[in-house]
């Protein structure tokens, strides 16, 4: 049996390195949004038993919903992040529901009822995670360009973090003080974006300079203590219901 040819081993060698190059980006792409969702995980779940919808049911439309719409953000992020002002608009908006989960409470042994249509609620989901993947999407972005592989690796990362959480949705969903720490997460993650955004810039400088201190830093304290106070008035607000434990 004849040996291959010095030729055809110098031909074999870059399709190799070309499909070790594909598979590197999707367990790049794998990897990077698993992480990132730890925290997010948290957040979309909360919010969808906040109407009384569980994680299961929907499990295969959020899976192909998020893989889809996270994988069209990728393609037009450089212009999505810089738009003036969506940052803020984002921001907002997750700042009233991290109220919002602070304040309310899950009935215990009541089966959740649906207070919303199922197109709603997949609207809110959208939304939310819009306002929670802008960073792992730019990450992505600088991981790959290539639509496949980057839904690919969206794909698998998504559907594995919903396959743990609901593996163990009896410890992480069922609790009032998760439903706490999720608003804390919201409460955080909405300040750095706001002042991430492009319009929040000149304002920040100016303080920085007036000031004489150092702005970032005083974000990251600011983010903090506006997530620590709204875990504190929900722990406080359930305490007063007994429901935390």
């Amino acid at each position: 049996m004849r040996g291959k040819s010095s030729v055809e081993k110098a031909a074999e060698r870059p399709a190799a390195l070309i499909i070790g190059g594909i598979l590197m980006d999707i367990v790049k792409i794998y990897f990077m949004n698993l992480i990132n969702d730890i925290d997010n995980i948290l957040i979309l779940s909360t919010v969808i038993r906040k109407y009384g919808y569980q994680v299961k049911s929907l499990f295969g439309y959020i899976v192909l919903s998020l893989t889809v719409t996270r994988t069209m953000y990728v393609m037009v992020i450089q212009t999505l992040a810089q738009l003036p002002g969506l940052r803020i608009f984002t921001g907002i908006i997750l700042l009233f529901i991290a109220f919002r989960l602070a304040w309310s409470m899950e009935q215990k042994d009541v089966r959740p009822i649906p207070s919303i249509s199922f197109f709603k609620m997949m609207l809110i989901i959208l939304a939310t995670d819009f306002s929670v993947c802008l960073d792992s999407v730019m990450i992505t972005a600088e991981i790959s360009s290539n639509p496949l592989f980057i839904f690919i690796g969206i794909f698998l990362s998504v559907a594995t973090i919903f396959i743990v959480f609901i593996s163990f949705s009896k410890i992480l969903g069922n609790t009032s003080w998760i439903q706490v720490i999720a608003s804390g997460l919201i409460a955080h993650i909405a300040i750095l974006g706001i002042a991430r955004d492009s319009l929040s810039e000149h304002p920040l400088k100016f303080f920085e300079k007036f000031l004489e201190i150092h702005i970032n830093n005083w974000i990251n304290v600011f983010a903090l203590d506006i997530a620590i106070f709204i875990i504190i008035f929900g722990v406080i607000r359930r305490l007063q219901n007994r429901t935390l434990f």
